[in-house]
């Protein structure tokens, strides 16, 4: 299993007393970021986020802003995604890599007139900044906390509904400011969560007050960081600091069509990048994992093909939609083929699938 660093103590969660109001189970997830975890069963949060409409406060996510007249040319210079060409009220998804090609964090970059928004992975906000500093020398450019704007998502075939306003124009990303239910927020249509789903920024001193005017609309529910778990395991989508990590390549990640330009100029780790690409691919992937009716294993088990290891299971959930649990995995080619059954070390076995 890859891990993210740690903080010594976990980060605080900006609605936490909301949140305890509410009923939530907090814990602290990868990267050392405080999430409410649960308010009740699990299994119906997801219908909710399936069927329905759920709310889940993203403010464990990692935050930065950059500023300065040079912050599109100088992002451009250290992420796979192409970010010096987008216009204000677009976005990417791309990865920072290190100058092996190695993936020091994932992210979403959000173009506004004046500023770049970045969402990282919980806990990444510190590393990603400091590895940004070594690099601005004599750029217009200042990279700081963005903690006053707190990410809150609608997830669900009805999330559109509830929103009740003009929405972006269509593609992952795009955004605009927009007024709901009474609150200014920057809408954004949001990929990689595993269903539809938006996101409101909104300032933190009223991020509550629109907290409580969403959950009063009939049919929209809480719905905490093990839920989302679920849908992106179920829809095969790998996270940082869980499935992949440095030791990964953008390519083994099951992103990389999605997070990579081929035809950009240089950033860190580009070489390295572009070669894989052009020479004949990784020799591991992203695959889903079936475990059937047996017990689910922890995350980190040995996953074994012909008595070798040819991976480990990074993420293990119970899947409420198949009845049984399931996971993801970064595997050898020789063992990724869908079908392929892998032992479990003492017993038990998981089918390889593509994603569910």
């Amino acid at each position: 299993m890859t891990t993210a660093p740690q903080t010594t103590t976990p980060k605080p969660l900006p609605l936490v007393k909301l949140h305890q109001r509410l009923g939530a189970v907090l814990g602290t997830v990868d990267g050392g970021a405080t999430a409410p975890l649960r308010y009740g069963p699990v299994a119906g949060e997801v219908r909710a986020l399936r069927e329905g409409c759920g709310l889940v406060d993203r403010s464990w996510t990692g935050r930065l802003e950059l500023l300065g007249a040079d912050r599109h040319r100088f992002l451009n210079a250290y992420v796979t995604c192409e970010v010096k060409g987008l216009k204000s009220g677009e976005g990417a998804y791309g990865f920072f890599t290190n100058p092996k090609g190695g993936i020091l964090s994932d992210v979403v970059v959000l173009v506004h007139e004046d500023r770049l928004w970045l969402q990282l992975p919980p806990g990444q906000e510190g590393p990603v900044a400091a590895h940004l500093g070594k690099y601005v020398l004599s750029d217009r450019v200042e990279v700081r906390p963005l903690e006053d704007m707190l990410p809150l998502s609608l997830l669900g075939p009805r999330a559109a509904e509830v929103l009740e306003t003009e929405l972006p124009p269509t593609g992952d990303w795009h955004h605009v400011r927009a007024r709901v239910h009474g609150t200014e927020v920057a809408l954004q249509r949001t990929g990689r969560l595993g269903a539809e789903a938006w996101t409101l920024w909104v300032s933190a001193s009223i991020a509550g007050h629109l907290v409580e005017r969403l959950l009063e609309i009939p049919g929209v529910v809480p719905a905490g960081f093990e839920a989302l778990e679920v849908l992106r395991t179920e829809a095969g989508i790998a996270r940082f600091g869980r499935d992949f990590g440095p030791e990964n390549f953008p390519q083994e990640t099951g992103a990389a069509e999605a997070a990579v330009s081929y035809t950009k100029g240089c950033y860190l780790g580009q070489e390295v990048v572009a070669r894989i690409h052009y020479r004949g691919g990784v020799q591991k992937t992203l695959r889903g994992l079936d475990f059937g009716s047996g017990p689910a294993p922890e995350p980190g088990t040995p996953l074994l093909h012909d008595g070798r290891e040819s991976g480990i299971a990074t993420t293990v959930v119970d899947s409420a939609a198949l009845g049984r649990p399931i996971g993801l995995a970064i595997l050898h080619r020789r063992a990724a083929e869908p079908g392929t059954r892998l032992d479990l070390p003492g017993g038990g076995v998981a089918e390889v699938r593509e994603p569910f």
